[in-house]
């Protein structure tokens, strides 16, 4: 049976004293991001976002995913062994308002070891994007080089970068009711944990969802939510806003925001192995 999570703090108690925590800065590691996939672009080894939609018809791809693991994790334990599968989905885009390139960052994750990604159908069809790439945790830059199969109605992509080997994740499932957690980078926030639980599975106008309770945001598009054996059951999708009144446009007294998640189900559907 798997073990349900006890609280961070508690789960450090019960372990012993915390080593000192790693302190994510976030404006050093987006100016590092910046500049290598800067440097890439301008030795011409990014693909040309163009050329990356002329392939967003694919439907169906031939990867080999890994066995999910079954031995459950505390959080810290988790959060730890995550970060070597969450990858920054780094896109170069122009602002509008200068001739300068810039950066900003989602999330992604690999599901093999030779550079299959996953992350949103949405975060490849911004007019203003130049290219991708994508970031490992010790801030090593590699190309995206090829979209491999599409959905758009599940909001999803699965991609090849040029990676080398990195730690993919499993896809699993769970059943409502089942703890998750989500690593992601919101809002530039790279490297945060959120914990919550599976709280139904729903159609969002014919799309297969997981809703679950864990929290994220803009920048978590594309972000695993994972078991707590540190398998992939679902991919943050989008959030909906539930207003108490809600009357000619107007928006009053915010009381809840739907999480609304791809689940693993749906990643799969766009494999054949």
């Amino acid at each position: 049976m798997m073990k349900v999570w006890l609280p961070i703090f508690l789960a450090l108690a019960l372990h012993g004293a915390a080593a000192e925590p790693a302190y994510v800065d976030d404006r050093a590691l987006l100016a590092t991001l910046s500049r290598q996939v800067q440097q890439l672009n301008d030795a011409k080894k990014l693909t040309p976002i163009k050329v990356l939609r002329e392939q967003l018809a694919r439907t169906e791809c031939k990867v080999r995913l890994p066995s999910p693991p079954q031995k459950a994790m505390t959080a810290p334990e988790l959060y730890r062994r995550a970060q070597e599968n969450v990858l920054v989905h780094c896109h170069l885009y122009l602002c509008g308002k200068c001739s300068k390139l810039h950066v900003n960052a989602s999330t992604c994750f690999p599901l093999t070891a030779d550079g299959v990604c996953v992350a949103n159908y949405h975060s490849f069809t911004n007019s203003n994007t130049v290219a991708m790439a994508v970031a490992t945790r010790d801030g090593s830059v590699f190309p995206v080089t090829e979209v491999l199969a599409v959905s758009r109605r599940d909001d999803i992509v699965i991609f090849r970068a040029a990676t080398g080997k990195v730690a993919p994740l499993a896809l699993a499932t769970a059943e409502v009711g089942e703890p998750v957690a989500v690593l992601s980078h919101p809002s530039g926030r790279f490297y945060v944990l959120t914990q919550g639980a599976v709280a139904r599975y729903c159609l969002d106008h014919g799309a297969p969802r997981m809703q679950i309770t864990a929290d994220y945001a803009v920048g978590s598009s594309g972000g695993p939510v994972l078991n707590a054996a540190g398998a992939a059951v679902g991919m943050v999708a989008s959030t909906q806003d539930l207003y108490a009144k809600q009357e000619h446009g107007q928006h009053d007294n915010l009381q809840m925001v739907v999480k609304l998640c791809a689940p693993a189900s749906a990643i799969r559907k766009l494999i054949k192995e």
